[in-house]
């Protein structure tokens, strides 16, 4: 006979196993589900859709505080297409290359002919993307949105920096608002005014971006877990070729998977990711993701200073939400500006998964990922709620999901406003 307590145990185990979430999977899992993951910041934006929490009864959503990171681009590198496109004609001309390098050169010359000239620029992909976030906010609260009950039309207020693909971008993004809403009040400011806290840079940070230590502990990495061996031989049948003609293999490598990676921004019907085995891919992500870690978010290495410098945009949060409580506010504050200002704001924020520092390089990983808080079009958006009472209640979305704070309450997402004021005007005091 089949002893019950041992059927029991046995059975458990079963429906834990069965229960276990599909998401529990590794990093490196992760990071091909899907492939695209591996561009890091230069990912294009995936919305990926989720069910709110239902507000708590009797809130009603009456204001939004939002930033928002330019769409998909080309790269930045004003030559960098031409650069590849000139280096394979050249080894092709030398008889240097394998077949397969032959097949990458023809999809090089493609690449070169849809890419150059456009660096930097938003992409048409990088306006959809703008135009899509604007629509599912406007569809996810409309209340935020709707004319008073006289009849006034509620107002926006945009602004950006003076980059041109910021300003674009904002200017698609507002534009599809207005289509949701003609009614709407739209007040743009693209000139670079704001900059103060929209791309602001400390004279310290500067240093420690440009010569700080942890370009030592970066190129240490790169070093080790770089290995363009494998590739080289790939591409180029000739061995001397390389060794006379590309100075430094692992900066090729580097640079083509840079390449290989923005592709899905600007022309996602040409691929390069064959080019590279799972294993580089993997390694060549971690090394990005260690340094935009390192650079621009909660690296135990630089402190707080990474993160210290969104402290001018958190208090213009602070300072505009004020006034929307107050009622002296706009429906949306809206502001558009660059990776270097989500990444340190996500981590001064102490956002849920973008503000754990980690001393160890190796284990970066495990607690931040660039692709998951910095995608072309990454937003943080705090979406305000009111009572009957003029109880006030906030949450946070990153990327439009819903995201925690290290904030006791009854409600999460949902949190009292008045705590959560006086949390974020102590992280961003001077």
């Amino acid at each position: 006979m089949i002893n019950k307590s041992i059927l029991k145990q046995g059975l458990a185990l079963w429906l834990a196993l069965v229960a276990m979430p599909l998401y529990a999977q590794t990093v490196r899992e992760r990071l091909f589900d899907p492939v695209e993951h591996s561009a890091g910041s230069s990912m294009a934006y995936r919305y990926e859709p989720q069910t709110p929490t239902p507000a708590p009864d009797g809130y009603v959503p009456f204001y939004i505080a939002h930033f928002g990171r330019h769409g998909s681009r080309y790269h930045t590198t004003e030559n960098i297409y031409r650069k590849f496109r000139d280096l394979f004609s050249a080894a092709a001309q030398a008889d240097a290359l394998t077949p397969f390098g032959r097949e990458i050169k023809d999809r090089i010359d493609l690449i070169f002919a849809q890419c150059d000239g456009h660096a930097g620029e938003l992409s048409q992909i990088g306006k959809d993307e703008h135009r899509a976030i604007a629509r599912r906010m406007y569809a996810a609260y409309p209340e935020v949105f709707a004319s008073s009950p006289k009849g006034r039309p509620a107002s926006v207020f945009s602004r950006s920096t003076a980059v041109e693909r910021v300003i674009e971008s904002m200017r698609t993004f507002d534009a599809a608002l207005k289509l949701c809403n003609p009614d709407l009040v739209i007040d743009e400011a693209p000139a670079g005014a704001y900059n103060r806290y929209l791309n602001p840079y400390t004279s310290r940070y500067k240093e420690y971006y440009r010569d700080g230590a942890w370009r030592d502990l970066y190129n240490a990495k790169r070093s080790e877990w770089i290995q363009p061996e494998r590739l080289m031989e790939s591409l180029f049948s000739d061995g001397e070729y390389v060794e006379k003609q590309i100075a430094s293999r692992r900066s090729f490598m580097t640079e083509l998977f840079a390449v290989a990676s923005i592709l899905q921004d600007t022309t996602p019907e040409i691929s390069l990711y064959d080019v590279f085995t799972e294993d580089e891919i993997y390694a060549l992500w971690r090394l990005q993701n260690l340094n935009q870690y390192l650079r621009k978010g909660p690296s135990a290495l630089a402190g707080e200073l990474a993160a210290s410098i969104a402290k001018p945009l958190l208090r213009d949060f602070i300072e505009c939400a004020d006034r929307a409580v107050a009622g002296r506010g706009v429906a949306a504050d809206l502001r558009f500006g660059h990776g270097e200002g989500l990444m340190p704001l996500a981590a001064l924020m102490n956002l849920d998964g973008a503000s754990t520092p980690e001393a160890d390089a190796e284990k970066v990983e495990t607690v931040w990922n660039d692709y998951a808080i910095t995608p072309m079009a990454g937003n943080i958006q705090w979406i305000f709620y009111r009572n009957a009472k003029r109880h006030v209640l906030v949450k946070f979305l990153l990327n439009e999901r819903e995201t925690t704070i290290p904030l006791k309450s009854d409600t999460a997402p949902y949190y009292d406003w008045k705590a959560v004021r006086r949390y974020y005007v102590k992280i961003a005091a001077e």
